[in-house]
């Protein structure tokens, strides 16, 4: 499977991003599946139902199943590894992540011109194009595309990840 990592600062529209690219890679027919990596405790299973009451009672992992999709809770002790989550994703063509900075894996940066944070790409020499929603980035050779193109967005992923 090819993968691609969008990363960036909070609010620069990352998310936003990764909705528009799905649905433009699923006009190609190409199957998508996503990782979203975050900083915060979370739950989606409401206290009192079944599947929350297994897993709060110490099930290392729980599946919760219908007749139309799944999810898995597991517990793990230590930071998530990109890899390991790859590897539990059934085959499609390409895996976006949301996140997971550290990650070895060819990266799309999402710059807003209104952060002071320091860009990603300065330092990661993963990063291998940028996304941007006003004004073109100075001194950098990287590609660059604005967060509107779409098209140019996935064709440039297609390529870099060498797809088809």
């Amino acid at each position: 499977m090819k993968v691609i990592v969008v990363v960036g600062w909070k609010n620069t529209g990352k998310t936003t991003l990764i909705e528009k690219l799905i649905k433009e890679f699923n006009k190609r027919n190409l199957s998508i599946s996503t990782i979203k990596h975050s900083h915060h405790n979370f739950s989606i299973d409401q206290q009192g139902t079944d599947s929350f009451r297994h897993f709060n009672a110490g099930a290392k992992e729980t599946i919760l199943a219908s007749d139309k999709k799944w999810i898995k809770f597991s517990r793990q002790l230590c930071e998530a590894n990109l890899n390991d989550l790859i590897k539990q994703i059934i085959p499609v063509d390409i895996v976006m992540v949301e996140g997971f900075k550290l990650s070895g894996h060819k990266k799309i940066e999402v710059v807003d011109g209104v952060s002071k944070k320091t860009p990603l790409y300065k330092t990661d020499q993963t990063i291998c194009g940028l996304v941007f929603n006003k004004h073109k980035i100075q001194n950098t050779v990287l590609p660059q595309f604005n967060r509107d193109d779409i098209q140019e967005i996935c064709d440039f992923i297609e390529t870099t990840l060498g797809v088809n």
